[in-house]
């Protein structure tokens, strides 16, 4: 590797950063309005590769005694530039034993370091055509015709229906706190106890944000806050007055909003993780992340048993959750689930 191609920031985040990591990834959880909204940016650190034919590899990383922790989430990473960062670290941070990536996407290879890999997150993402129009062709007969039903029936039925969209700083705080507080009730039906930050989403929201309205009679009945970095869009909260659960209101709520993007230039849409047909009907493609520990040396792995213990178990415990959904609907897996948020509602009461 030529030394002249890596540069690393130690304790600094450098403002140019912001663009480049936008151009490098166009995903949220990499992007720097992210970071600054959702996790801790003092003292973090900055890692840039510029090999020659390669975009940029941008990553930010906390120390954290012994163990690096990279900040960028959901991001391709190439075994080679996998390994220069390792290697860099290990070279030039001669405290770090460990590095920790929360959620990567990366080809399996040896890098000649010992590592432990599991499933960590999941997320669905649509690629977007160039009209409106040719979204709604590509989709199953079956979905075309239930939303052109849906689209049909609620114009109908409410002949004051209406669509409106706001972006970045026109979004009404008002308006966000409406839509988390259905979200939050729709969910709590179910035994699980949420609460949105709206704070932090509107943070969020006011560098790149978009909330799509479904109007009735002037009253909200239907709403979406999303995000956008590039041409990627990201849906964050999707939640609908439950008095118009007939109409399939918060399917159409994402379906306008798909649109919306396309019409904005979006080239790609995630919906975000979990087992839903829903988004596989709306021609989301899954992609899987991976929680990755990489260790100076065995040696290193043996001093650290605490953390090799605690990313078994973190993915041992993730494997059963994606096989108790896979089996969503059966007595077994509903039972597991109504156990597991009765504890995690008791913890956090």
């Amino acid at each position: 590797m030529n030394q002249s191609d890596v540069s690393c920031y130690l304790h600094d985040v450098p403002e140019f950063v912001e663009h480049e990591l936008a151009a490098s990834y166009e995903t949220l959880h990499s992007s720097l309005p992210f970071f600054r909204v959702w996790r801790t940016l003092g003292n973090a650190s900055c890692y840039i590769d510029r090999s020659a034919g390669r975009a940029p590899q941008i990553l930010l990383f906390h120390c954290e005694q012994r163990q690096l922790v990279v900040l960028n989430e959901m991001i391709d990473i190439a075994p080679a530039a996998l390994e220069r960062f390792v290697r860099y670290v290990f070279e030039h941070l001669p405290a770090i034993d460990v590095i920790r990536f929360n959620a990567v996407r990366t080809e399996p290879a040896r890098i000649g370091f010992p590592m432990q890999r599991h499933n960590a997150k999941d997320t669905w993402v649509i690629p977007l055509p160039a009209m409106p129009d040719d979204y709604l062709s590509a989709l199953g007969k079956s979905t075309r015709a239930k939303l052109r039903s849906r689209l049909n029936g609620i114009s109908k039925h409410f002949p004051s229906f209406t669509i409106k969209y706001l972006v970045n700083g026109d979004i009404d705080e008002d308006v966000v706190r409406h839509i988390a507080r259905l979200s939050e009730q729709r969910i709590g039906s179910r035994g699980v106890r949420l609460k949105h930050d709206v704070g932090r989403m509107m943070a969020l929201a006011r560098t790149g944000g978009l909330v799509t309205l479904l109007m009735i009679d002037g009253r909200l009945c239907a709403g979406s806050l999303n995000y956008f970095v590039g041409t990627s869009w990201f849906g964050e909260v999707t939640a609908h007055d439950p008095a118009y659960d007939r109409h399939g209101l918060g399917e159409l709520c994402i379906y306008h909003t798909i649109c919306e993007s396309i019409r904005r230039g979006g080239r790609k849409f995630y919906l975000g993780g979990g087992l839903f047909g829903f988004k596989e009907r709306m021609l989301g493609e899954r992609i899987d992340m991976d929680q990755l520990h990489i260790y100076r040396s065995h040696r290193c792995l043996l001093a650290n048993l605490e953390i090799a213990a605690a990313a078994f178990a973190h993915g041992k415990i993730r494997r059963l959750k994606m096989q108790l959904h896979q089996r969503r609907g059966t007595w077994l897996a509903d039972l597991a689930f109504r156990l597991f948020h009765a504890c995690r509602n008791k913890a956090g009461a």
